[in-house]
């Protein structure tokens, strides 16, 4: 990914004619940060992918526009610290997003991460 832009110093976007990748610079991705991001992605129609290196927390609201914007888009998500992908787990996000270990597993499309439910018969 050969481009790079800035949305008022708190999300870098790397992108190419292909690839647009959103990564969030600040700590927690409240309502504003979340409306900020879908925002700028919801009229791309490029492979989208959210890198979450720098995220420590995030609220509903940011769940609720991934919801969102899966209903009509695909959507890929990686570095996902461990706390956040607790949580995903919880809110089963997987059925919503791509879920990757890296940005790399996100480009070739591996190593996705699936919640999976286990019970003893």
């Amino acid at each position: 990914l050969n481009n790079f832009k800035s949305i008022k110093s708190v999300t870098e976007i790397r992108e190419n004619n292909k690839i647009c990748i959103i990564a969030p610079l600040v700590g927690k991705l409240d309502k504003r940060q979340s409306t900020r991001i879908f925002e700028t992605i919801k009229k791309d129609s490029r492979k989208i992918g959210i890198d979450l290196n720098y995220v420590s927390d995030c609220t509903y609201d940011f769940i609720e526009e991934i919801q969102t914007y899966s209903k009509t888009n695909k959507i890929g998500i990686f570095n996902i610290p461990s706390d956040l992908f607790s949580l995903f787990n919880v809110m089963e996000i997987d059925k919503f997003a791509q879920l990757f270990v890296s940005e790399q597993d996100f480009l070739n499309n591996s190593r996705q991460l699936i919640n999976r439910k286990f019970a003893v018969v």
